[in-house]
């Protein structure tokens, strides 16, 4: 007869979630290059094969730590392009601010995490082409588009991405963060627009 305690069974639903919970939560302490399988498997109270039964390493589940992934914010924005793309453009600033402002540390963690490990690097690349497309096709339609739309979406996302790392990553924005950033997104979408 065996003493050894069993964890009760958990769906592979709520395992896939309590391992992305885990994770989230350990990267808001520690760097992703630190981290380990054992250490987010002991942290979500999961045995560390479950994590095997949904990727293959950590670098394959980075692209689902985002935080909109359940309810993406490309597919929220993409319901609304077929009106005003000032409408649009809006929408897209006030939601990039709102999940920075809201999650920064964690985003700070992927971004980082991105730059150090190419097999994150390309899953994020993927995550973000539906944001990349909705940005080439807001400057093809602008007034004075630019000569390579696509190019200009890559820059473009490069540099909000800088910025509200640069206000939010570190989880210590100062007052009014969130006014301002939206406020300076505007306005160099108004002028690219224009």
């Amino acid at each position: 007869m065996s003493t050894s305690a069993r964890s009760p069974r958990v769906s592979s639903a709520e395992a896939r979630t309590r391992i992305l919970e885990a994770t989230r939560r350990l990267l808001l302490r520690q760097s992703f290059a630190t981290l380990t399988v054992d250490a987010v498997m002991t942290e979500a109270g999961l045995a560390r094969t479950i994590f095997y039964r949904h990727w293959t390493d950590l670098p394959q589940l980075a692209p689902e730590l985002l935080p909109d992934i359940d309810d993406p914010l490309i597919d929220r924005i993409e319901q609304t392009e077929g009106t005003d793309p000032g409408a649009v453009v809006a929408h897209m600033i006030d939601a990039l601010v709102n999940v920075y402002a809201e999650h920064g540390p964690l985003l700070q963690a992927i971004d980082d995490a991105a730059r150090h490990d190419r097999a994150v690097a390309e899953r994020l690349d993927t995550a973000l082409v539906g944001p990349h497309a909705l940005i080439a096709r807001l400057l093809a339609g602008a007034q004075h588009p630019p000569p390579d739309p696509a190019e200009s979406a890559s820059l473009l996302m490069a540099a909000h991405r800088a910025y509200l790392l640069d206000t939010f990553g570190h989880g210590d924005a100062r007052r009014g963060a969130k006014q301002a950033a939206t406020a300076a997104l505007t306005a160099l979408w108004e002028r690219l627009r224009a």
